[in-house]
């Protein structure tokens, strides 16, 4: 549901500071000191006899241009805020596509005794898959880092010509934004294909979690055919 418009300024005062939001405390305090005081301001009685009044008259305003100018500070205060942390929440695949062309920290994780198209790394019951039977991509490292909250593990695997890819699952089943590029279908899931800094990615969803393979100097169907290989558990978003 759409919050209501706020009617006065009592009201977008307390939606400002209502709103659960990951901006920087300074802004807060920042925002709180503009409210309060053109807040005071509004309610100041403007002094100045005879000229202050004709003034106002002049541009057809009232008794309430100083209330009007206290909520228009206000609203711009609410913008700053909610623009400013409206993109903390979600991460987006440029964000989890840098990590796959980043170095890795630590050892490759082995192949899974249980399933062999799978590695024993997983991210939430998501598991990483075994490329190195059917596309001769072996497991070499991997990394874990986190942005905006959201903890990111990247598996990286390389080829026996040296070439390298990255495939990093994101944590948490909230969806990033993905738009742009080339979207192709594979078994009922969508795959999108861009190009980010002169790099082709494959981002798509499995179960809701964001999933994102990408390396320099890999084609786009290349990573296409690694993505979307005996991924059953895919689902479309």
């Amino acid at each position: 549901m759409t919050e209501p418009r706020p009617k006065n300024e009592a009201e977008l005062i307390e939606q400002i500071r209502s709103i659960d939001v990951r901006a920087p405390e300074s802004l807060h305090r920042q925002v709180e000191a503009m409210i309060s005081g053109k807040a005071a301001a509004a309610q100041t009685p403007r002094v100045g006899g005879r000229r202050g009044e004709r003034e106002t008259r002049a541009f057809g305003l009232g008794p309430r241009l100083a209330a009007g100018g206290a909520i228009a500070a206000v609203a711009i205060a609410l913008a700053i805020v909610v623009g400013l942390s409206g993109g903390s929440s979600t991460l987006s695949v440029r964000d989890a596509s840098a990590l796959t062309l980043r170095a890795a920290t630590t050892g490759p994780p082995a192949e899974s005794t249980s399933d062999r198209r799978e590695l024993t790394a997983s991210v939430e019951g998501i598991s990483f898959p075994y490329w190195g039977g059917h596309f001769g991509w072996r497991s070499t490292g991997s990394r874990s880092d986190r942005i905006d909250g959201r903890a990111v593990t990247t598996i990286f695997y390389a080829n026996r010509r040296g070439q390298r890819v990255g495939y990093a699952i994101v944590a948490g089943t909230s969806p990033a934004q993905m738009s742009g590029g080339v979207v192709s279908r594979r078994d009922g899931t969508p795959y999108r294909l861009l190009t980010v800094n002169g790099t082709a990615v494959v981002s798509w969803l499995r179960e809701g979690h964001l999933c994102v393979v990408s390396g320099r100097g890999i084609d786009g169907a290349t990573l296409l055919r690694l993505a979307s290989w005996d991924d059953r558990r895919s689902v479309a978003s």
